[in-house]
């Protein structure tokens, strides 16, 4: 499925591929850490200015995961919910079809790929909620037939 941030990520991943063959991997992956933050400032003010004031940063931080990955095309859930995390479950992630789309065998690297291409951003993101949001892989997929969980934490 083709979604109004498919083509931008599409570029984004055949342009950080052709940087790393150029630079090396730890240099094109620092630019895009330095890139990240500056969009986790930008997606953050989008996303909290329509939640209310009143809630409490972990749910806004899952409020802000769950519309961000809804809007990418992922079908994505709750999976647990505890008083301090959420875990999502992720059936279908647009960037695991991407990723394939282009040539990335992300049953192999998936982890590094989403750790390295996609979490960034959202870390940066939910940094600007509350400093002690946390997100990370729990489970990634392996297969097209596989899911992601991803658990969102606050630790104080």
């Amino acid at each position: 499925m083709t979604t109004n941030y498919s083509y931008g990520y599409t570029l984004l991943s055949l342009y950080l591929i052709e940087v790393i063959k150029k630079l090396g991997t730890r240099e094109a992956l620092q630019m895009l850490e330095s890139a990240s933050t500056e969009q986790g400032v930008l997606i953050a003010k989008r996303y909290e200015k329509n939640l209310p004031k009143t809630l409490h940063p972990i749910e806004k931080g899952a409020e802000i995961f769950k519309a961000f990955m809804t809007e990418t095309g992922a079908d994505i859930k709750i999976h647990k919910k505890t008083e301090d995390s959420y875990t999502f479950l992720i059936n279908k992630c647009p960037f695991n079809e991407l990723y394939l789309e282009i040539g990335i065998d992300c049953g192999y690297f998936l982890n590094g790929l989403c750790s390295n291409l996609v979490l960034p951003s959202i870390r940066a993101t939910l940094m600007q909620i509350d400093k002690n949001l946390e997100i990370e892989p729990v489970i990634t997929r392996e297969s097209a037939e596989d899911f992601c969980l991803i658990k969102l934490t606050k630790n104080d």
